[in-house]
């Protein structure tokens, strides 16, 4: 239990408090599983583009771990909204000691499983609240890029990604129509809603896909870590 509870338990008596402890923890939690699923987007893409099995895995990968520290602290951190005793930048080190934990396993097909969902639950918000206050959306646009990267159905070393998606065919026949013409993913999966208006987004997303699949993912993580 975090020392936030055991503080507010030792000073605080009463159901009232009771109740106050229940809607913090549930805050926490959803802030916490905020970070985990949008970090696990950025993890498991990645690992299936490049044949990856655990997340764990992906985290021994120098880029990949420093691409997903700084979409963690500074593109989505600045829209988790803080709690007492609890900073949101605090979780940056909790969600990554979990990840590289290796007697977990937890496996990245697992985690990339119906992406469709958790890119529109987890990750589209925090792009829609940076646009809306106009910060940074470049690793954001880079995650969704390895989405549709991944979405191809092909790694780069040529095996196939099999179907892991309730919309895998659909995906799948967008992603290669996006091979060519990158902003088609965002045109035909209909996923985005107004982030597809932004022309920020529909010009980093297109710049990031065209890159990958010109240069590697691997080469687009590091361009973009340049640039931080």
């Amino acid at each position: 239990m975090p020392a936030i509870f055991t503080q507010i338990n030792q000073d605080l008596r009463g159901q009232m408090w009771g109740q106050y402890l229940t809607i913090l923890h549930n805050i926490l939690f959803l802030i916490y599983k905020k970070k985990v699923n949008a970090g696990h987007q950025i993890l498991a893409n990645f690992g299936e583009i490049v044949g990856l099995s655990t997340i764990d895995e992906c985290m021994q990968n120098d880029e990949i771990v420093s691409f997903f520290n700084h979409v963690q602290r500074c593109e989505i951190v600045p829209h988790v909204a803080e709690v007492p005793g609890m900073k949101p930048q605090n979780y940056v080190e909790l969600v990554a000691d979990r990840f590289a934990n290796s007697k977990i396993k937890d496996t990245v097909r697992r985690v990339a499983f119906d992406g469709a969902a958790r890119h529109s639950g987890f990750v589209h918000p925090t792009i829609r609240a940076a646009l809306s206050s106009n910060e940074l959306i470049s690793g954001l646009a880079l995650t969704e890029a390895m989405w549709a990267r991944m979405c191809y159905g092909i790694r780069e070393d040529g095996s196939v990604i099999e179907a892991n998606d309730p919309h895998w065919g659909f995906l799948t026949s967008c992603a290669k129509r996006a091979k060519e013409n990158p902003i088609l993913w965002i045109d035909d999966t209909n996923f985005y809603g107004d982030i597809a208006e932004s022309h920020l987004f529909r010009t980093e997303f297109s710049m990031q896909l065209a890159y990958i699949w010109e240069h590697g993912v691997s080469s687009a993580i590091k361009l973009s870590l340049i640039h931080i």
